[in-house]
C-alpha cells in the first residue's frame, strides 16, 4: 500500500464486504481518514528493508474510549493478517492474536464491538 488514497479505497472495499448492517454502521462511526504510521516490531530480527524494527502501516479506525484503533500493515504478521488492533499512543504490532485477514474480523475482536458473532462465523 503506497498512500492514503489507496488505503481509503481498500477500507471502502473491506466495508462493502461486511454483511451486517449494524456492524457496518458502528464501524463507520470509528473510521478515520487513513494516515501513515510506523508500527514498532518487538519480535526477532528486523525486516531487511528497514533500518529500525519499525514498519509502515496506516491507522484506519480509532476507539477513543480505549486508546486503541485498527491499523493496516503488510509487514509484521501479514500477509495475510494485515488488519490489526493497535494502541494509539504507542503504536506497535503487539501480539499476533490481534491481527486478522479482514477489517471485519479486527473490528469484531475490538473492545468497540461487544456483540456476539453470528451463527457459523469464524475468525479468519
Amino acid at each position: 500500500m503506497r498512500d492514503e488514497r489507496e488505503m481509503a479505497i481498500r477500507v471502502a472495499d473491506e466495508v462493502a464486504k461486511i454483511p451486517s448492517g449494524l456492524l457496518v454502521e458502528r464501524l463507520k462511526s470509528y473510521l478515520v481518514r487513513p494516515r501513515a504510521c510506523l508500527l514498532d516490531w518487538d519480535y526477532g530480527d528486523r525486516h531487511p528493508e528497514f533500518r529500525e524494527p519499525r514498519y509502515p502501516g496506516f491507522i484506519v479506525a480509532e476507539f477513543p474510549e480505549s486508546g486503541t484503533g485498527i491499523a493496516y500493515s503488510e509487514y509484521g504478521f501479514g500477509p495475510p493478517h494485515v488488519w490489526g488492533l493497535v494502541g494509539l499512543v504507542h503504536s506497535g504490532f503487539g501480539m499476533d492474536s490481534g491481527w486478522f485477514a479482514t477489517l471485519e474480523a479486527a473490528f469484531r475482536d475490538s473492545m468497540a464491538w461487544g456483540e456476539p458473532p453470528p451463527p457459523g462465523y469464524e475468525v479468519d
